[in-house]
């Protein structure tokens, strides 16, 4: 206790699951399973089928260090490997009635939009989870099939390498033209079927929102009719 009253109390990170709140340090031991955690958890699994996509929300909040020991950075196995969720020891997830001096909270809509997917991983209005290849991917191509081709170029919109950039070039060079406006539709069409070609082609099992006039269904990417 000493020590709390020398160093002062800490900020925390919690995160909710549905088997209660795991909490983090914010220094590098925390910071680092944290983001294990969340990529495992979270980002890896973001557009598949299986994945529920319910809301996540993170905590941060203030507590003094020897009451929280014990309990933080618990999702490390002795060897510093990640553990499973299920195999997490069940005296690390705290009930949420039992946190205290929450100082802030965020709830990320987890529906597997590609605007969910950028919020999630944007590291100034989000998480700042890393981005996999795969998933940029996806978030890119589900990003073009709903707004289109971005008329200053891809990378100005977004900067991580696009695997399939190669593949809109053409239609790129097309929307940097002169002739660009006489045949802007032209070209956005063909890049929004581009575009849900290559995701069935490549990524097939992709779970993605689509809206209809009743309602928001969930839907595989393979039985989208472009």
């Amino acid at each position: 206790m000493l020590d709390d009253l020398k160093h002062g109390n800490k900020f925390y990170t919690g995160v909710e699951t549905d088997k209660g709140v795991l909490l983090f340090s914010r220094n590098y031991e925390g910071n680092h399973q944290y983001g294990a955690f969340m990529e495992a958890n979270i980002e890896r699994h973001f557009f598949e089928p299986d994945f529920e996509g319910r809301p996540l929300t993170v905590y941060e909040l203030r507590g003094w260090p020897s009451l929280m020991a014990g309990k933080i950075n618990r999702c490390y196995d002795d060897y510093d490997n990640l553990l499973p969720l299920e195999k997490i020891p069940s005296d690390a997830f705290l009930d949420k009635s039992a946190l205290k001096s929450i100082t802030d909270k965020e709830v990320y809509d987890l529906s597997p939009t590609w605007e969910n997917y950028a919020r999630l991983t944007d590291s100034e209005k989000g998480l700042g989870l890393l981005r996999s290849m795969d998933n940029y991917d996806r978030m890119t191509l589900l990003y073009i099939m709903d707004k289109g081709y971005p008329m200053d170029g891809l990378t100005n919109e977004y900067p991580d390498n696009f695997s399939f950039h190669e593949n809109f070039e053409k239609i790129e060079g097309t929307l940097l033209g002169r002739n660009r406006w006489n045949i802007y539709d032209e070209m956005q069409e063909k890049a929004r079927k581009l575009a849900g070609k290559l995701l069935r082609e490549h990524f097939p099992n992709t779970w993605q929102k689509v809206a209809t006039k009743e309602k928001e269904v969930l839907r595989n990417s393979k039985s989208i009719k472009m």
